[in-house]
């Protein structure tokens, strides 16, 4: 029902005293946006100009399709804290910035597919502690953030796939990652460097990297420097190839085995 309210149902009570008076109680009425479909517990906004926000607190299910939205903000959905199924598809945002699902600790199901992020910030998924399946599937990232998943300790499914991951120093972390996790990981492969280009992800061994954490925790192979890139030293392996700045965020934790 565009543009309606949510399906919501009366009920009758007696009220005591005053001759039994019989009253009729509603409960709070939740609006539903121009551009959005909504039920009792559930909406889909399609071609929506920009994040719709004026729900009902108590819904569950969130699908938004072709909006407008260029940016995931910091607490985007802060207005809707009972969500347990967010899916954005075919939308047009690039950045999803830290904590922009700040609030939804009930939420289980998370997918990101076919938009257009190129950029997730380092805590964008803070604090969704019941996630149990996310998807980034089929945009443009080629690389996560180091500890993207930290925190999320009830992830079952994580599907990654459709995404140009370019397989150097700075995916190295999520090599290292997936075969400490409970969760099956889908990883698609690898759209570069030219010598790793169509290699499943799940097949490199991370421990080919020739990675070597040096001043302000930055990492890279033994080599020389090109054009803002690292190239492979002398030392021949499998995966010396040239690799980017990562992003390391505790120097400590990213000294590897040069």
């Amino acid at each position: 029902m565009e543009g309606g309210l949510v399906e919501e149902e009366t009920h009758s009570a007696a009220a005591a005293g005053w001759g039994g008076v019989v009253v009729a109680w509603r409960p709070p009425k939740g609006k539903c946006p121009l551009r959005c479909s909504c039920s009792k517990d559930s909406a889909l906004c399609e071609g929506s100009p920009d994040l719709p926000v004026s729900f009902s607190p108590t819904l569950l299910s969130l699908s938004l399709v072709r909006t407008g939205v260029t940016q995931l903000k910091a607490g985007s959905f802060l207005r809707i804290p009972s969500l347990h199924l967010l899916l954005f598809t075919s939308n047009s945002f690039s950045v999803i910035e830290d904590d922009a699902f700040a609030g939804l600790s009930h939420l289980q199901y998370l997918f990101i597919e076919d938009n257009e992020i190129g950029s997730i910030s380092k805590n964008a998924l803070r604090g969704l502690r019941s996630l149990t399946h996310l998807s980034l599937a089929n945009n443009h990232l080629e690389t996560l953030p180091r500890f993207l998943f930290r925190g999320l300790d009830t992830l079952t499914h994580v599907d990654l796939r459709g995404n140009p991951f370019q397989c150097d120093c700075r995916i190295l972390w999520l090599l290292q990652w997936m075969p400490t996790v409970n969760a099956s990981v889908g990883t698609g492969a690898c759209a570069g460097p030219a010598a790793l280009s169509h290699l499943q992800l799940h097949h490199l061994d991370p421990k080919t990297f020739k990675c070597r954490a040096i001043g302000g925790g930055l990492s890279r192979w033994g080599g020389r420097r090109r054009s803002g890139e690292w190239l492979p030293g002398p030392r021949g392996s499998p995966h010396s190839l040239p690799c980017h700045f990562p992003e390391w965020e505790d120097p400590e934790q990213a000294a590897l085995p040069s």
